[in-house]
């Protein structure tokens, strides 16, 4: 079985995104959306469509900060990115997609530790992040990866900032804020 995972595993690779690649990266923001659906803790809508991918100008940012990465197959199909933010002492991960149909791969994992990875490189303080708490492949799966929630009356002026704006399509109780320390500090 441990062969079988790590020859799945090398069929991947992680790679800095390149700017032409937008489309592709919203694509899979919207279809990894659909892991949600039934669930009820995303607001889909009237159609039960997934909602707007991610914008257009928040991808543009993170290239050209060289805060967003790719997982690529064998054949060098996108198939999972994760965008962070600069946030003073933070990394902020933005975002964390996987095609659903290469999930459970360890993709979302090795693109975590690219940035953390990112995060030693720049001398952060912490990666912190949003998400879901009891969602499998949310709170559970940061929390594995050394992920520890912080109250809320603890976040900073710009998580609560983005609270408030989750506040309008999620159930804003079920979310909680996550980080982790980097080793080196700024």
């Amino acid at each position: 079985m441990a062969s079988l995972i790590n020859e799945t595993a090398a069929q991947y690779r992680v790679r800095p995104a390149r700017g032409n690649e937008v489309g592709e990266l919203q694509n899979i923001d919207l279809a990894s959306a659909t892991l949600f659906r039934g669930t009820g803790l995303i607001d889909f809508g009237p159609l039960g469509e997934p909602g707007q991918p991610i914008p257009e100008d928040r991808l543009r940012k993170g290239f050209g900060d060289g805060l967003i990465w790719v997982a690529v197959d064998h054949m060098e199909e996108i198939v999972g990115f994760a965008l962070c933010s600069d946030r003073g002492d933070d990394l902020y991960l933005d975002q964390l997609s996987v095609l659903p149909r290469h999930g459970r791969q360890g993709l979302g994992t090795r693109l975590t530790r690219r940035c953390l990875q990112e995060a030693e490189a720049r001398a952060f303080k912490r990666v912190s992040l949003s998400t879901f708490r009891k969602v499998p492949w949310n709170g559970p799966f940061y929390r594995k990866l050394g992920f520890r929630e912080i109250p809320v009356w603890r976040l900073h002026d710009w998580q609560a900032e983005i609270r408030e704006l989750q506040r309008l399509t999620m159930v804003i109780r079920l979310r909680c804020f996550m980080q982790r320390t980097v080793r080196r500090g700024r």
